[in-house]
Order: structure tokens, then C-alpha cells, then sequence
């Protein structure tokens, strides 16, 4: 009896759940979430009771300004975090929803 018809006897089909639009959106997640300067970030910004400033957290790691922008942006492109301006400052906060893209 050939493989395939022993498969299709056999077994379940398994289909696919994700389609190219979710799939895309949740490798980006994953890809701003792989840098472990990120996850901290994430992880201080997800335990704060209020949106943290960037000048709040730029003590907490040892990177330079552009830096900590850098991945602030990756974090906030990816739906990871929010970011709301006001005046020079811009604070972050866990998107309402959770995550999103």
C-alpha cells in the first residue's frame, strides 16, 4: 500500500490556523522580542503602575540614548508597547489589548 494512502487511513489532517497576515504579525513580535535588551525593557515597562518616560529608563541599562530609541522603536513598530508624546517626552506603556501590529 503506498505511504499516502496509509497516511489518509490513518490520520487526522492537519490544517493550518494562522494565515500570511497573522503569521507576518506575529513574526515581527517575535523578532522585537528575541533581543534580551528588549524583553528588560518590556518587562519594566509591563510592571510599571504608570507609562515610563525613556529618560526614566535609560538609567536602568547600560546602552547610550540612541540606543535604548532604537529598541524602544522595534517595541512600539511591532505593537509590543505604546508610546504617547507629551511636550519633548514620550512615555510607554503595555498597548490596552496586548500585543498587536
Amino acid at each position: 500500500m503506498p505511504a499516502a494512502a496509509v497516511a489518509a487511513d490513518c490520520c487526522t489532517p492537519v490544517v493550518p490556523t494562522l494565515d500570511d497576515d497573522a503569521t507576518g504579525r506575529l513574526a515581527r513580535i517575535a523578532k522585537a522580542l528575541g533581543d534580551p535588551t528588549r524583553l528588560r525593557i518590556v518587562d519594566v515597562v509591563r510592571a510599571a503602575d504608570e507609562p515610563v518616560c525613556q529618560c526614566e529608563l535609560l538609567p536602568l541599562f547600560a546602552i547610550s540614548q540612541p540606543a535604548l530609541s532604537k529598541h524602544l522603536k522595534v517595541l512600539v513598530q511591532a505593537g509590543v508597547l505604546d508610546a504617547r508624546r507629551s511636550g519633548t517626552w514620550t512615555y510607554y506603556s503595555p498597548p490596552p489589548a496586548g500585543c498587536r501590529s
